[in-house]
């Protein structure tokens, strides 16, 4: 301890030595004990003040030295950084000074020399526009010289489609007329039979009354022999009726057959004239942004191989057009085809085939348009603008082609592997799609690029499908993985569907129902699963099929779930119950895709048989 404390310790002590004196003096009566401690302890006090003032005074002085000692190194650091900034200071000062008498020196010329250079370009860069300029304006005045020549050539075919419709009244009044004939004479010969059938009648009365008279006579023989001639006379009676009346219904047959078939050809006439007249329409509009060589092949091929003929071959060669109502058949395929897809509009349908071609089928005419491909096409799918069709094939790349010109417009390359399953979103901007390399990408159609991938199966994507909202995506997967995915796009998180998904096998097909409310899935163990979207339950299960189930589709209403499969069948099931309404045994070939068309009146097929089939629903 320092002799500051042993100073603290000896007056406490003496304080404490004064108290218990003073408690003594109190007890003996005494003041000797309280006197002599207090004494001491006072005198100790004075001397412990004066030496504690002397304590604190060398301890202050030792700390005063002890910090100088730390900031000498400091300021000796201050005043080297003082002595640096002033030389640094000179240093620029003297280097500023110079370069403002080197830039007094240079200024002068080297200004003048840049105002030289600069002339020279200005004069140079007026040469050059003027040089382009002219050549814009003579590529000007052919544009202005051909938009006339194209208004005159536009006003001339609008002309040919005024006379064209004249045509057309003039036929729908003969085709009237011919009608109202037809149905007159079919009253007329309905005036005779009436007249006939009362003649008859009358007869026939007249014989009972003779019966009626001859049953009073009592000649039997005669009476039988009277019976066996009114017999024979109405069965002949029956035979001339059933003579005079087939030729009414063979004329009324032919008059309905004629009517629908003149209808029918009318109702074609003016769909392809409405489609040319938007062709044409769409050419003007876009004159401003083509060029003179455009327009002259536009002119030229679509014009005079498009519209042209659709003006003329209704009136000379009437089309024979099939009626939906009965079964019909597709065909032109050399191999299996595995997808197909309707545009909005309903008149027009695409199939993909192994046989390396997409055939695009005007409903109508049925003639189809073929795009050559170069390998085998896994799926198609129609923008919902119809003007572009999307294919996923063996080859990882995408390819999206022009309806109307066939053309490819874009190849859409990420894949690794094959693409089994494509599907534009509800607004046309997204295309999905699946692939053998276990992914699913999001494209941007407007920028042909990729903007997502989808990573969380572990084995082949086989097929992918939106909600009407566009917002989520449903995936199922092949053997390794056997699980469907509900991908919530919007909130970045998926949901798997895997209950007791060991049994599945392959998930071959997945679809919304209109009102995103559900979900159903065909697999490998022949059973059809329909899913609740928003907690992934299973909701009930359609048992029927006895092979694998390739392929589903919700009718527009949204009422009927349609299924192709292994077992050679197509079956419409009530979504509601989960009972089959109808059961196509047509086909007699496995069923690889099928679509509902947007009326909901027919259901289509793309079979191994090389064909698609059109079934009635209605």
């Amino acid at each position: 301890m320092t002799k500051l404390h042993w100073l603290e310790v000896t007056e406490y002590v003496c304080l404490y030595a004064s108290a218990v004196g003073t408690f003594v003096a109190a007890v003996t009566q005494q003041a000797v004990y309280a006197a002599a401690p207090l004494t001491v302890a006072m005198g100790l006090n004075v001397a412990n003040r004066e030496r504690l003032k002397n304590l604190n005074k060398q301890h202050q002085q030792s700390a005063i030295a002890q910090l100088d000692r730390l900031i000498d190194p400091l300021r000796q650091r201050l005043e080297n950084f003082d002595r640096f900034t002033q030389n640094f200071s000179q240093t620029t000062q003297q280097q500023i000074q110079e370069i403002q008498r080197y830039q007094q020196e240079q200024t002068t010329d080297v200004v003048r020399q840049r105002l030289l250079q600069l002339d020279t370009f200005r004069q140079q860069l007026s040469r050059t526009f003027d040089q382009q300029l002219e050549p814009l304006r003579q590529h000007l005045a052919q544009l202005d010289a051909f938009t006339q020549q194209l208004g005159t050539t536009v006003e001339q075919q609008l002309e040919q489609l005024r006379q064209y419709f004249n045509q057309l009244d003039t036929y729908t009044q003969q085709l009237n007329t011919t009608t109202y004939q037809q149905f007159e004479l079919l009253r007329q010969r309905l005036e005779q039979l009436e007249i006939f059938t009362k003649q008859w009648s009358q007869s026939t009365q007249q014989q009972t009354e003779t019966f009626q008279r001859w049953e009073q006579l009592p000649n039997i023989d005669a009476i039988n022999q009277r019976l066996q001639q009114l017999e024979a006379f109405t069965k002949q009676l029956h035979i001339n009726i059933q003579q005079q009346i087939q030729p009414l219904k063979q004329s009324f047959e032919q008059l309905n057959e004629n009517t629908a078939k003149h209808l029918e050809e009318f109702h074609y006439s003016i769909a392809l004239l409405q489609t040319e007249l938007q062709k044409l329409t769409s050419a003007s509009s876009q004159l401003p942004t083509q060029t003179n060589k455009d327009f002259k092949f536009s002119l030229d091929s679509e014009a005079a191989k498009v519209f042209l003929p659709a003006v003329t071959s209704p009136l000379s060669q009437p089309t024979i057009i099939q009626k939906f109502h009965s079964l019909s058949t597709l065909q032109g395929h050399s191999h299996r085809v595995v997808s197909i897809a309707f545009t909005r509009d309903g008149q027009t349908l695409a199939s993909g085939s192994h046989d390396r071609t997409i055939k695009i089928w005007h409903l109508i005419s049925q003639e189809p348009r073929t795009i050559s491909v170069s390998t085998k096409v896994n799926a198609v799918a129609f923008h919902p603008s119809g003007n572009i069709l999307a294919a996923g094939t063996d080859d990882p790349n995408i390819k999206l082609w022009n309806v109307a010109t066939k053309e490819e417009i874009g190849n859409l390359t990420g894949h690794q592997q094959k693409v089994y399953s494509v599907v534009f979103s509800p607004n046309g901007k997204i295309l999905a799609s699946g692939s053998q390399d276990k992914t699913i990408k999001l494209w941007y159609i407007q920028k042909r690029q990729e903007t997502y991938t989808l990573t969380g199966h572990t084995d082949e994507v086989l097929c992918v499908a939106f909600s009407p909202d566009g917002k989520i995506l449903a995936s199922g997967s092949g053997d390794g993985d056997r699980t469907i995915k509900i991908w919530y796009l919007t909130q970045n998180k998926f949901l798997t569907l895997k209950e007791d998904s060991r049994s599945w096998g392959r998930i071959y097909a997945v679809a919304f129902s209109p009102d995103g409310k559900f979900l159903a899935s065909a697999s490998q163990d022949k059973i059809i699963r329909l899913w609740n979207v928003e907690n992934g339950k299973e909701i009930r299960t359609f048992l029927g099929h006895t092979e694998e189930v390739y392929c589903l589709a919700f009718s527009p209403d949204g009422k009927i779930l349609a299924s192709g499969s292994q077992d050679k069948t197509v079956k419409l099931w009530k979504v509601e119950t989960g009972d089959v309404v109808r059961t196509f045994t047509e086909n007699q070939s496995a069923v690889y895709s099928v679509t509902f068309s947007p009326d909901g009146k027919k259901l289509a097929t793309a079979n191994e048989n090389q064909t698609i089939m059109l079934l009635p629903c209605r």
